[in-house]
Parts: C-alpha cells; sequence; structure tokens
C-alpha cells in the first residue's frame, strides 16, 4: 500500500488511523458511483437545464 497516499488521504478526511482512512475513502467512492450513476439515469431522459448563470 502507498503510504504516501495513505497519509494524504488521512490529512484530507480529518482522521487518525490508517482504519478510519480507508473506510471514509470507500465511502466516498462508493458515493460517487451513486452520484455517477443517477447522472447516466437522468442524461438518457433528456437534457439537463441550467437554472442558474
Amino acid at each position: 500500500m502507498n503510504q504516501g497516499k495513505l497519509e494524504r488521504v488521512k490529512s484530507v478526511l480529518g482522521t487518525t488511523t490508517e482504519t478510519e482512512a480507508l473506510e471514509g475513502a470507500m465511502d466516498l467512492v462508493l458515493a460517487e458511483a451513486e452520484i455517477l450513476k443517477t447522472l447516466r439515469r437522468i442524461k438518457r431522459k433528456g437534457r439537463i437545464k441550467r437554472l442558474f448563470d
């Protein structure tokens, strides 16, 4: 495992342990996957209108 990346993740997430950092990183990956799935579903249904400039 890349210790440098792990230390950066700990810093970004504000965690103190490697376990907390990995759990947080996995949570972010899973959340991003759900967001991408939703955006793909919306894209198939039509266009997204810009509401604000």
